[in-house]
């Protein structure tokens, strides 16, 4: 009987050049291919054990990217800690690019800047640039909440039209803050200044302990619910199962979201929230969902 090594680079291995949410999309093909190979006494094993054994295993991959690294990323920054001029002005360009695109124009960013994994010392192939534009959203309307949705659908968009942005191989993510927005990052750099505005620690990050166990286990968790919603929604024509569905897919949306904000709030970007849901984006399971989620509600409000 073969041993099955589930976590083979040449079969399930994230390509670096595609980003990371190709996962998701090619372990049905894999598990079939797997399924067609094994001998009729070694189809004891079923296609939801070793589509388990996969998961498991690429999770333990994504696990190891939360890593600290012993220098920030050399081709961005300098042993100094300045960054490239290169990659400074082409971020700096970018973000001129995507402020014309909120046309805003009587409100001026008050700063661009890098946060997020690449800012710090736990960077890793799965990282990108999170480039923040700084804004007093009070000066653009009075409605601040309409102020930050009207922001975040036009960061979604320009995002989803550059999704093949990048530099070095990192994709670069825009997103408008507010400037009375508490952020909590431990490495932010300021493009405008041209300094850091907050230094990251390698010691302090290497000091925290990262609960692996409970990542793993919060993980496969949703991996298993996500994977179950996807079952039961394939196929199913029942207009009654189908809305009963989408509020479970919905409220599974709305639990990750929650777990994730109170992780942030209460904690910092390695808190065990912040990192499940990491993980299950990295693994493309964030973008099964959402896909689950638009997909049933389309099919619960048509008309034949």
């Amino acid at each position: 009987m073969k041993i099955y090594d589930f976590a083979s680079k040449d079969k399930f291995d994230v390509s670096s050049s595609s980003g990371d949410l190709d996962y998701a999309h090619v372990v049905d093909e894999t598990v079939d291919e797997l399924l067609s190979e094994l001998s009729p006494c070694e189809r004891s094993f079923t296609k939801g054990e070793i589509e388990e054994a996969i998961n498991r295993n690429e999770l333990i991959s994504v696990l190891s990217s939360f890593n600290v690294q012993k220098d920030l990323n050399e081709r961005i920054w300098n042993e100094e800690g300045e960054m490239n001029p290169r990659v400074r002005l082409r971020l700096l360009d970018i973000a001129d690019e995507f402020i014309e695109t909120l046309n805003v124009d009587w409100v001026k960013p008050e700063d661009i800047i890098l946060t997020g994994s690449l800012a710090n010392y736990n960077w890793s192939k799965y990282s990108d640039f999170d480039l923040h534009v700084l804004m007093d959203f009070k000066k653009v309307d009075k409605r601040v909440e309409f102020v930050r949705e009207y922001f975040n659908s036009k960061k979604t968009l320009w995002n989803e039209q550059h999704e093949n942005l990048k530099i070095y191989g990192f994709p670069v993510e825009l997103y408008v803050q507010d400037v009375n927005e508490e952020h909590t990052a431990s490495g932010i750099y300021s493009l405008n200044k041209n300094e850091w505005i907050k230094e990251p620690e390698r010691d302090e990050l290497k000091s925290i302990k990262l609960d692996k166990n409970t990542i793993k286990d919060k993980s496969l968790k949703f991996i298993k619910q996500i994977d179950k919603l996807t079952s039961e929604y394939d196929g199913e024509k029942d207009e009654h199962k189908l809305e009963t569905l989408s509020k479970k897919i919905k409220d599974t949306w709305d639990t990750l979201k929650r777990f994730r904000k109170n992780a942030l709030k209460n904690g910092n970007e390695m808190s065990v929230g912040n990192l499940v849901w990491k993980c299950l984006r990295r693994l493309g399971y964030m973008e099964k969902l959402l896909d689950l989620k638009y997909k049933s509600y389309d099919k619960i409000n048509s008309i034949k």
